[in-house]
């Protein structure tokens, strides 16, 4: 089965966060090792729109800005996510996920998430009102792609 958009550039951001890829060649050997295969049309129009950039020799993650991007990676370990009611999102993970990525979704400081708990494989997220909640999907599409069950 050919890996989808979101799992190849969720895969891509890993590589890149490891701070040992120098060229597109060893990117796509790196992608091949995960069982990707990528032409490098693919993987240049991948690395900008994922704004990642060669710097000092190695590709790095920057918004523009020049920082590194705060937006949360594990896209690829989300496997869906849905409303319970108008304050909850439940969002399910692959085994494991659930706690780090609930770190870094914490980490965003989104003012539309109040709090996350995190399971094993399971994240709660808690919003204010109906409101910030439908502004909380929102974002959790742009993290990571639209996987909301409905």
């Amino acid at each position: 089965m050919q890996a989808t958009k979101d799992e190849r550039q969720e895969a891509i951001r890993q590589i890149v966060r490891s701070g040992t890829v120098g060229t597109q060649a060893e990117l796509r050997k790196a992608l091949r090792g995960r069982g990707m295969a990528v032409d490098q049309s693919t993987l240049s129009r991948d690395l900008v729109e994922l704004e990642i950039r060669k710097v000092r020799g190695k590709y790095e993650i920057v918004e523009q800005s020049g920082r590194p991007a705060p937006e949360p990676t594990f896209g690829a370990a989300v496997v869906n996510y849905t409303t319970c009611g108008p304050h909850l999102i439940v969002l399910r993970t692959t085994t494991g996920a659930a706690q780090p990525l609930a770190v870094k979704i914490d980490a965003t400081a989104e003012p539309a998430i109040t709090a996350t708990l995190a399971g094993d494989d399971t994240i709660f997220m808690a919003t204010k009102n109906r409101r910030s909640q439908v502004v909380a999907l929102r974002r959790l599409a742009h993290w990571f792609g639209e996987k909301h069950e409905r």
